[in-house]
């Protein structure tokens, strides 16, 4: 009596060829919504799966058949872009929001992953968003980086000439830089100790520059602001700048930094020494927000996401 089959996916059936960009992420997310408009002006055959407030697709996977469903209908993309849902969760403030995107964060991802044959950036990505290694990297990899402590200990910096002066920010990242003379006044204090170690560095100045690196492609910008961290500001301003005026070293050392965390997307963000001039690296970001960027640049980051995706 012949043996049942457990699988309903039979390895001696060839599959579908793959066709199609996937671009999934939250459907208030500007940055998801620039790169979909721009993959359709290029005429793109795009797999929309956005969610969010607005938008909650029917999906499943099945794992014995390895299909993917979405509204009902299967969906073979070779390629795809995905970024995670923060602004659902930041406009709704609930637990549950945060939740769900988590969830489909962690499907969509996993599927990617677990197809060799699906392109997407970052696959191999070494990084672990561990800001301490970034920063070590970067220096071993040949770009400057800031005079840099990390410590809990008020000691330490009674040891650094014009401490004070320098800048202080979290090690896991998520708050705005501030003066380290600020943050002497106002943080708590036990046996001379705050409660956790942050960064302390050495002020930088503007001009500020972040570079945009895209599958071996780097595109440079200024970023023009009065406050201490951009971020802070509703005033900033962005300007795209010619790649010529980068120092091809520095680009040479992104690039060493980038391929040693395997990442083929990611954002550099640098300031200026006051004393030399130079560009100091400070940190890269796996998934950077590119919206404001793309507008200044006639979409140059969204069309070097898609021209890495699609290239043959």
């Amino acid at each position: 009596m012949p043996a049942t089959a457990l699988h309903p996916a039979s390895a001696t059936l060839a599959a579908p060829p793959r066709t199609g960009v996937l671009i999934a992420g939250g459907d208030a997310d500007p940055n998801i919504t620039a790169l979909l408009r721009r993959a359709n002006e290029r005429g793109l055959n795009v797999v929309d799966v956005r969610v969010g407030a607005g938008s909650n697709p029917g999906l499943t996977w099945d794992m014995q058949a390895d299909t993917l469903l979405v509204e009902g209908e299967e969906i073979r993309p070779g390629c795809g872009f995905l970024r995670h849902d923060v602004f659902t969760g930041l406009a709704e403030k609930r637990a549950s929001a945060v939740f769900r995107a988590n969830a489909w964060y962690t499907v969509l991802h996993g599927w990617m992953l677990a197809h060799d044959e699906f392109r997407v950036m970052n696959r191999d990505y070494a990084g672990q968003v561990n800001k301490p290694f970034m920063l070590r990297t970067a220096a071993q990899c040949g770009l400057r980086i800031p005079r840099t402590l990390i410590t809990n200990e008020v000691a330490a910096l009674d040891e650094v000439p014009g401490a004070d002066d320098m800048i202080a920010k979290p090690v896991p990242g998520g708050g705005y830089t501030q003066m380290v003379r600020d943050l002497r006044a106002s943080t708590g204090l036990r046996e001379g100790r705050s409660a956790a170690p942050a960064f302390v560095q050495e002020r930088l100045i503007a001009p500020e520059v972040r570079i945009y690196g895209v599958g071996g492609r780097f595109i440079p910008f200024a970023v023009i602001s009065e406050e201490l961290d951009y971020r802070a500001a509703d005033d900033t301003r962005v300007e795209l700048l010619p790649v010529e005026s980068i120092d091809p070293s520095l680009l040479v050392a992104l690039g060493r930094l980038m391929e040693r965390l395997r990442m083929e997307f990611g954002a550099a963000d640098f300031k200026t020494h006051a004393e030399t001039g130079e560009l100091v690296f400070m940190e890269i970001n796996s998934s950077p927000m590119f919206v404001a960027f793309d507008r200044e640049s006639d979409s140059a980051v969204s069309d070097a996401i898609l021209d890495w995706l699609t290239a043959d």
